[in-house]
């Protein structure tokens, strides 16, 4: 699995140093995110991009868009195409995207594990797995698990402090001129000290669509599900020691039981599932990837999956290319 080291304290344009074989990946990924969005080349660059752009300026904090200008200067691609790849969960999260995540609370601090599900014709998601430590981060390093070219976080782990993993979710409120989510979990990431503050911080800061995160911490009883909209948030606490997320709306109901989502049509299922299998609680790795492998919790589009332990900041991630390869 390919891992890579980012330097917060270097100019925001120097921090991505990826090798050729991740420039390659990044490329790759780019046009499969550009061909999910209908952004080929049957549509003329000259009317898509400056609206790209545009967008970008008002959504993508001005450090990052620092972060994203290296990167389109290294793969030598157009700055929009690299704005694209990492704006894809605003676009187009309901469609392509499902998730399986849950924790197990302990006396030494919960186990957070996560499938993430993103469709891919050519296992490209899960072959491009990128483990990223960042250094240099005001409340102390954190770790990402990505892929290369993607800058924002939809899994990740601060060691002694906590750890958070994102799903998708539609609700039918209207997107909103705010923060994307997975640039908000980078941020918080980086500087939330530690569980009681990130999730302060997930709950109550706008962002540009839906979500459902999972957070935990380093002690008993640390750990919660935050539900989004753009503008409305709950909180779900766990039930006898369990806490699990899939797809939909529990505490936060908006009508997403009428969503036309395949992916978000099998999320009860999956839900069911995994609150089955945790009538027996995971309280180790091996327990919590056999849960992940579950047939009735993996999907064919399972591209990643991890088990977080916030307390040491120990962390376990395979893809789908370990397990059929």
């Amino acid at each position: 699995m390919q891992t890579l080291s980012v330097d917060l304290s270097r100019p925001a344009t120097e921090r991505w140093q990826l090798t050729d074989a991740q420039k390659a990946d990044a490329r790759g990924l780019i046009e499969t995110y550009k061909s999910d969005l209908g952004l080929g080349d049957a549509l003329p660059a000259t009317e898509v991009a400056p609206l790209i752009i545009e967008a970008g300026a008002l959504l993508v904090p001005a450090e990052l868009q620092g972060e994203l200008e290296g990167l389109a200067g290294q793969l030598a691609v157009p700055y929009g195409d690299v704005l694209v790849c990492n704006l894809y969960y605003d676009a187009i999260k309901a469609v392509l995207m499902g998730c399986t995540a849950f924790a197990v609370d302990r006396s030494d601090g919960p186990l957070h594990a996560r499938n993430l599900d993103w469709w891919s014709d050519t296992r490209l998601l899960s072959r491009a797995t990128l483990v990223t430590q960042f250094h240099g981060a005001p409340a102390g390093e954190f770790i990402t698990v990505g892929w290369p070219g993607f800058i924002g976080a939809m899994s990740g782990i601060a060691p002694g402090r906590f750890a958070v993993t994102l799903n998708s979710v539609l609700s039918f409120d209207a997107f909103e001129l705010a923060t994307p989510v997975v640039f908000l979990l980078r941020e918080v990431l980086a500087t939330a000290r530690d569980f009681d503050e990130a999730l302060t911080r997930l709950a109550d800061t706008p962002v540009a669509s839906d979500s459902l995160l999972l957070l935990t911490g380093t002690r008993q009883g640390e750990l919660a599900v935050i539900e989004r909209t753009p503008k409305r948030s709950a909180v779900r606490r766990a039930e006898g020691g369990v806490l699990s997320v899939t797809n939909d709306y529990r505490a936060l109901p908006d009508g997403a039981e009428n969503s036309p989502s395949l992916i978000a049509q099998t999320s009860c299922a999956r839900f069911d599932r995994i609150r089955e299998l945790l009538r027996e609680p995971a309280t180790d790795y091996d327990t919590c990837l056999h849960y992940l492998e579950d047939p009735g919790v993996r999907m064919d589009m399972t591209m990643q999956q991890m088990v977080f332990y916030a307390r040491s900041g120990e962390y376990r991630v395979r893809t789908q290319s370990d397990l059929t390869d």
